[in-house]
């Protein structure tokens, strides 16, 4: 965040000006810190894409509720965050050949004309599955801005589908698992669209700041799909080999260039009475997804608790439905309270400077 100096340091100053010529003052040979801009990374399934509609005033009905009074803010954008976006339904990605891409066109995107290369914008209402719906993006950008400044933005890095899942059928359409020897394949989500959509839009970083992006930590949320008894069973396995992969493949773009130095921030579902996807076995769920980042076994990984006590989250809840919602999607104050969420962890474990 821009700061000002303190009247101290600035009267302090101005009082050595008036003292006479300084002493010279040798040449340092230390090598000046390299410029920096941090970035997020934002992925998982329909909650993170954003199926939530912000329009019909649930978005002033969220900031009346919420106690906000500015909501023209996440209306006109937030250009202190910027997002890159892509995403959609789920088997809606653009089809392909051994990994190369034929349309770029099928998902919502910021790039309307290429979406795979990304597009930064202002973030604001809008950047979910259609330009009527909105994901977690926005509570986040709302509460991290003031971290931020027009002249020095936080970048977010946006790419989910909907409905997606580990060990599914259609596997294109879904995040990688490891095979009996091993090995991930080569046609995923995260192979043949995340890791590409993410490496255009941090070259575009570079070449528009002229300074270096750094991946301060990647925003997951997804589960849904994965409440299957055996597949809870596997899901910490999976989902930690997806991580040491990220960070693998991204290292250079991490702090000190160390992958741990990505910091993994994973939302739990909702396992509240009437889930689509079953009750108890959300419950399960969210515990592995809690074990997960409460253990050693990946290091550097947290969690938004929807039912801990993790302010603002913890007032009541995350709950889908109306207004704005569905049985599937949070309502529309809950999509920006989940982004909150994610955001409380950015700044309490100083992710952001």
């Amino acid at each position: 965040m821009m700061k000002r100096l303190p009247l101290l340091l600035t009267f302090s100053a101005l009082l050595l000006v008036g003292c006479g010529k300084a002493p010279a003052q040798e040449e340092s040979s230390v090598e000046p810190e390299e410029e920096t801009v941090s970035v997020f990374v934002l992925s998982g399934q329909s909650n993170m894409e954003g199926n939530t509609n912000w329009g019909s005033n649930n978005i002033e009905k969220a900031f009346t509720d919420l106690g906000l009074d500015d909501v023209d803010v996440v209306k006109n954008g937030m250009p202190e965050v910027l997002t890159s976006y892509y995403g959609c339904g789920y088997g809606q990605l653009p089809k392909h050949n051994n990994g190369v891409i034929s349309n770029y066109n099928g998902p919502h995107a910021s790039n309307k004309e290429n979406g795979i290369m990304g597009q930064f914008l202002p973030t604001k209402v809008g950047m979910g599955a259609s330009d009527n719906q909105m994901g977690p993006e926005l509570g986040c950008a709302y509460a991290l801005r003031e971290y931020a400044s027009e002249d020095e933005p936080i970048y977010f890095i946006k790419m989910a589908s909907s409905g997606s899942g580990f060990a599914q059928s259609g596997t294109d359409y879904n995040w990688p698992v490891k095979d009996a020897n091993g090995e991930f394949p080569a046609v995923n989500l995260y192979h043949t669209f995340l890791k590409p959509f993410m490496e255009n839009n941090l070259q575009t970083i570079e070449e528009e700041t002229g300074k270096k992006p750094i991946i301060r930590g990647w925003l997951w949320h997804q589960g849904e799909s994965d409440t299957a008894t055996e597949k809870i069973a596997a899901y910490a396995q999976r989902l930690g080999d997806m991580i040491n992969l990220f960070r693998t493949d991204f290292e250079s773009y991490a702090k000190d260039e160390d992958g741990e130095n990505i910091a993994f921030i994973d939302g739990m579902i909702y396992q509240g009475s009437g889930t689509q996807w079953g009750a108890q076995t959300s419950v399960q769920m969210n515990n592995v997804k809690k074990e997960f980042a409460e253990s050693d076994e990946v290091p550097n990984t947290y969690i938004v608790d929807n039912y801990g006590n993790l302010d603002p989250v913890a007032e009541n809840e995350l709950k889908p439905g109306n207004p704005g919602g569905d049985s599937m999607h949070y309502c529309t104050k809950d999509s920006f309270r989940l982004g909150m969420g994610y955001a409380q962890v950015i700044i309490d474990n100083d992710l952001v400077s």
